[in-house]
């Protein structure tokens, strides 16, 4: 007890300055002995200790002054001893209460986290485990480190050893992980081993971690049966749209019949303009949106002659300027038709300029060049290559080859020369047949 309320005075004063009682005593004894003789000394020879002390008769003095110099150095060193041993003492007091403290510190850090954690050797036997272990399998730590092996706990206890994720690693030193399903408790279990490599290269002991993964393999289950609603929704969806599309495009061939339908002299004219129309615009790299685009314009182009009269449709004779202006009117006519239609939204000036010329002198807009739509610029050389090569009631049909040779007379002024160039080109490879467009 006298020892540690030492040791704690001499921590409260600092231990630059720390001087011990017991080396102050063995100091003061020293010098007390020293004193003694001298006063013996001093006496016996009646006040002549000094010449006494240098010049001493017999070899009993001789002894006595030496045992007194001896005395009191040594009570210095040795006072000076305990001092430093007691300096000792606190500082191996102060670090073992450190160590104390961190391995206490430790303790509660390995005992808190929330996923089991254990300490094995190399015969697997468990010589370390935290309080999640511990209170998962209801066993004290100190029972599970006094006899347990890591699978008599966490494995599945009807595989056998050799099947364990841990065989084999005292081989390769490499982490391996696994996960199962403990039936006793409802849990699945995800188990990571590491192998420990001591200073000298060998296999000391493994490092189990063990977290509940239940929670996130419902999830995975739940978001796996999401994922599979959702693709079968999309196939439904997928298969909707495709029987809405070929709903789209057979009403949209209906609406272009009923069209053509209106002169015997028209019918399958839209059909037709439409095969020409897709051939240019694949002839020229167009992309398949823009060609699907194309496509219902033309089936769709002269949707306005649906008010116009069946006697001026059926015409033998030439147009005077009424007739004609009510026949021009038909694209502006098609236009207002389409317009409610939001889904034709993109063909509604495709439908209106179709008879619109490069030079200015088309209808109803009079539009130049770039002004026009481009793919009204493919639709306007198709209907017009059908329509002369197409009987009608003022005329029989023109041919192909005079087609052909309006096609290069009017590139540049009534037609776009890209447009009429592609057109040709599609023609010359399939010389006297226009079904092969």
């Amino acid at each position: 007890p006298s020892l540690s309320r030492e040791v704690s005075q001499g921590r409260e004063s600092g231990t630059s300055v720390m001087i011990s009682k017991h080396s102050v005593f063995v100091i003061l004894f020293g010098w007390l002995l020293a004193g003694a003789y001298v006063y013996y000394d001093y006496t016996y020879h009646q006040g002549y200790t000094f010449d006494h002390f240098l010049s001493a008769g017999t070899p009993g003095d001789i002894f006595f002054h030496v045992i007194i110099l001896i005395t009191i150095t040594g009570a210095h060193i040795t006072g000076h001893l305990i001092n430093v041993r007691k300096k000792l003492l606190i500082k191996t007091i102060d670090s073992e209460k450190k160590l104390k403290h961190a391995a206490h510190e430790w303790m509660v850090t390995f005992d808190s986290i929330p996923y089991g954690i254990m300490l094995t050797d190399p015969g697997w036997n468990i010589i370390r485990a935290n309080k999640y272990i511990a209170d998962l399998y209801g066993i004290p730590v100190k029972e599970l480190i006094s006899g347990w092996k890591c699978h008599e706990l966490i494995c599945d206890k009807n595989r056998p050893a050799r099947e364990y994720p841990c065989s084999g690693m005292d081989s390769t030193y490499q982490t391996a992980s696994h996960e199962y399903y403990d039936h006793e408790r409802g849990i699945i279990f995800h188990e990571s081993i590491t192998p420990k490599i001591n200073k000298d290269g060998k296999l000391s002991s493994y490092i189990h971690v063990l977290i509940d993964i239940t929670d996130v393999k419902e999830k995975e289950t739940k978001l796996m049966r999401s994922k599979d609603a959702f693709f079968n929704m999309l196939k439904d969806l997928d298969s909707a749209y495709k029987e809405l599309k070929e709903i789209h495009n057979s009403l949209i061939i209906t609406f272009s019949n009923i069209i053509d339908a209106k002169s015997s002299w028209t019918r399958g004219h839209s059909i037709d303009v439409a095969n020409y129309a897709i051939a240019i615009a694949r002839e020229m790299g167009l992309d398949d949106r823009d060609i699907e685009t194309l496509r219902t314009a033309a089936l769709l182009h002269d949707i306005g002659k649906v008010g116009t009269y069946d006697i001026i449709l059926d015409k033998p004779d030439k147009l005077n300027n009424e007739e004609r202006d009510l026949i021009r009117f038909h694209t502006v006519k098609g236009q207002a038709i389409l317009s409610p239609i939001k889904g034709f939204k993109s063909i509604i000036p495709i439908v209106r300029s179709h008879h619109e010329r490069v030079d200015g002198t088309g209808y109803p807009d009079g539009l130049t060049g770039d002004h026009i739509h481009p793919l009204a610029k493919i639709l306007c050389v198709a209907d017009s290559y059908d329509a002369m090569i197409s009987n009608r009631p003022y005329r029989h049909s023109q041919g192909r080859d005079y087609a052909m040779t309006e096609l290069k007379r009017c590139s540049g002024t009534q037609f776009d020369s890209n447009v009429a160039g592609a057109f040709l080109s599609i023609l010359g490879r399939a010389p006297g047949d226009s079904s092969a467009v």
